[in-house]
């Protein structure tokens, strides 16, 4: 089952130079890490080495994730596979990003933990994160996340796959519609 909102309203993407943003951040660990208000982010996780997750599992990640947007972030899409998530979203409060992944990762966490009768880290620590830039980039990403359960030979089309989301515009997007739909 793919997860649809109802709204029909054009996404909340606006192309931002991360760059020149007056208020951006950029924050290094193993991987770069770069923020600005509005910014539309493409982010994955990925589980530790050796773990897959449940079908069980798969569906509390997805809860985790579409639980976390209402409140945080305006979510454009999201795919949970059996050893990592991707999502597309921008974050609508003061939260910064890591705070945001935090905050699904952790509580997904404890709960996969407790249905797998496991403890320890499940998530690696960092996260993949992207500022996308533009609209034509956004649309390719979209594609990615729709495409990814079938790349991987989990189903044939992507409406199959049970822990998809994609918003009413973005799946017009993996369509092609959306960059010809009037805004």
């Amino acid at each position: 089952m793919i997860f649809l909102l109802d709204e029909e309203s054009k996404s909340g993407f606006e192309p931002i130079n991360p760059w020149k943003h007056p208020s951006a951040a950029f924050r290094r660990r193993n991987l770069p890490h770069l923020e600005a208000p509005g910014s539309t982010y493409f982010a994955t996780f990925r589980c530790r080495r050796g773990l897959e997750l449940t079908p069980q599992a798969l569906e509390i990640v997805m809860g985790a994730i579409l639980v976390s947007a209402p409140k945080r972030i305006d979510l454009d899409s999201a795919v949970v596979m059996p050893d990592h998530a991707h999502l597309i979203f921008r974050i609508v409060d003061a939260s910064p990003l890591g705070a945001i992944l935090r905050g699904i990762k952790g509580p997904s966490s404890v709960k996969v933990n407790r249905l797998l009768r496991r403890s320890g880290p499940l998530w690696m620590d960092e996260s993949f994160d992207h500022v996308i830039r533009h609209e034509t980039e956004w649309a390719e990403k979209i594609e990615y996340i729709n495409q990814n359960p079938v790349k991987q030979k989990l189903v044939s089309r992507p409406s199959d796959y049970r822990w998809l989301f994609v918003r009413t515009q973005a799946e017009a997007c993996a369509t092609g519609n959306l960059l010809k739909a009037p805004r």
